[in-house]
C-alpha cells in the first residue's frame, strides 16, 4: 500500500495495531488500504487518509443497505435519523443504474487517536448498522452487505471424477 504522507502512514499503522489489539488479528482483514471486520449482518471498514501534508484522518464506515431504490422518503428518513446519531452520520452513494448504498460513517483525526476512541467509533457504527439494516430493508427494500456477499456463487475451478 502506498502512503501519501508520513501522517497517513502513521494513522493507518496506529488504526491497524489498535484493531488487532481490540478484536484480534484474525478478525481483521486488510483489503487494499482498508481494514475490515465482520459484525452481524454487516462489515465495518476502517481506513486512513491524508489531510494536507501533516495530518490524517481515520474513517470508520459500514454499508448498511445496498441495492436500495433511492427515493425522497429514504433520503428524508436518513437525514432525520442523522439527528439521533451520536457517532457518525448516514450518507448515500448512487450507482449509474440508480440503485443506492446507505453508508454509515464516522471520522476521527488520526494524530491524537486513542484506542478507546477507535473502539467507541467501531462499536457505535457496528451496532447501529447491524440494528438499522433490517429496519431500512423492511421499509425501503435492498439487501444487507452480508446478504450480497453470500449470494455470490463461484463455480469450482476444476472437477474431480
Amino acid at each position: 500500500m502506498e502512503f501519501k504522507t508520513a501522517a497517513h502512514k502513521q494513522a493507518h499503522e496506529r488504526a491497524r495495531d489498535y484493531l488487532h489489539a481490540l478484536f484480534g488479528e484474525v478478525n481483521v482483514t486488510q483489503v487494499g488500504d482498508t481494514l475490515a471486520l465482520p459484525e452481524g449482518s454487516t462489515f465495518v471498514y476502517v481506513r486512513a487518509f491524508p489531510i494536507g501534508d501533516k495530518q490524517a484522518g481515520v474513517e470508520v464506515f459500514s454499508y448498511v443497505v445496498i441495492d436500495v431504490e433511492v427515493t425522497e422518503a429514504l433520503m428524508r428518513h436518513l437525514l432525520t435519523y442523522n439527528l439521533r446519531l451520536i457517532f457518525g452520520s448516514f450518507g448515500l452513494s448512487v450507482d449509474e443504474g440508480g440503485k443506492g448504498a446507505v453508508i454509515l460513517s464516522h471520522t476521527i483525526l488520526g494524530d491524537g487517536m486513542e484506542r478507546a476512541q477507535l473502539y467507541a467509533s467501531v462499536a457505535a457504527i457496528a451496532r447501529a448498522a447491524d440494528d438499522l439494516d433490517d429496519q431500512l430493508i423492511a421499509t425501503f427494500g435492498g439487501k444487507t452487505a452480508v446478504e450480497k456477499v453470500t449470494s455470490v456463487t463461484h463455480e469450482p475451478v476444476e472437477f474431480w471424477e
